[in-house]
């Protein structure tokens, strides 16, 4: 499998794949123990081809019915547009390869203890009071639009009983939008690492759970919490998934 940054830069090994990082993120989010590096150690050792990554993810998709994955290509910190109201849902990692005689795309959303940032209905209030202050902004239509298309509801009526995080929207939009560039299934997952930074107090599993159950995701696997919808044509699967380190 081929990894490249969004320059082409590729990536062969921790330390190539530091500096494809450094080269499109922040260098102050490559820390040990926290996403960012851990996502990269878990996917690149021994090598990229052997590693536990490619094994997890091979597992997950061949769970979902997709029979002897090939992954061919990975892109990290990959950009997915899916309006023109501002800039795209950025992946982690995305990989792209074929299984059981379909296209599949895989969207990584790697966290250690990294919070799902706020719910819809206050990223919704404080979007509208940038635009008041921003008349340019298209950043509270942008939610609206998302909350009508995907989750089916005004944005104005979500309630504290059909709240969900925003991240997690916005992030099922860019992989909705990314498998159909292709006409692909999408696989959609969540990889915490429960490193020494790890913190148990942690809600992201929570906020998963309300997010499956909200929009009318099926559990499709009770042993790995594999969950399955289809949204937009697009069959689309989520997953949570623990990795002590």
């Amino acid at each position: 499998m081929r990894i490249t940054n969004k320059n082409g830069t590729v990536v062969t090994d921790i330390e190539s794949w530091e500096d494809a990082f450094k080269e499109v993120d922040k260098a102050k989010l490559w820390k040990e123990g926290r996403s960012a590096k851990s996502l990269a150690q878990y996917f690149s050792l021994p090598n990229i081809d052997q590693s536990n990554g490619i094994k997890l993810i091979k597992e997950y998709v061949d769970i979902c019915g997709f029979k002897n994955f090939e992954p061919i290509r990975a892109r990290i910190e990959h950009e997915s547009r899916f309006d023109e109201l501002g800039k795209g849902r950025m992946h982690d990692m995305v990989i792209w390869g074929n299984g059981g005689g379909i296209h599949l795309v895989i969207c990584i959303e790697a966290k250690v203890d990294e919070p799902f940032g706020s719910l819809v209905s206050k990223a919704y209030r404080k979007s509208v009071e940038y635009v008041n202050k921003n008349p340019r902004s298209k950043r509270s239509q942008r939610i609206k639009d998302l909350c009508e298309k995907y989750y089916k509801i005004d944005v104005n009526d979500i309630t504290s009983d059909t709240d969900i995080r925003y991240q997690l929207l916005h992030y099922l939009a860019g992989s909705i939008t990314e498998a159909k560039s292709c006409n692909d299934v999408v696989l959609m997952p969540i990889i915490v690492f429960k490193t020494k930074k790890y913190n148990k107090t942690n809600d992201n599993k929570v906020d998963f759970n309300a997010f499956v159950k909200l929009m009318n995701f099926e559990l499709v696997n009770s042993e790995k919490e594999i969950y399955k919808n289809n949204i937009d044509g697009v069959d689309v699967y989520m997953t949570y998934i623990e990795i002590p380190i």
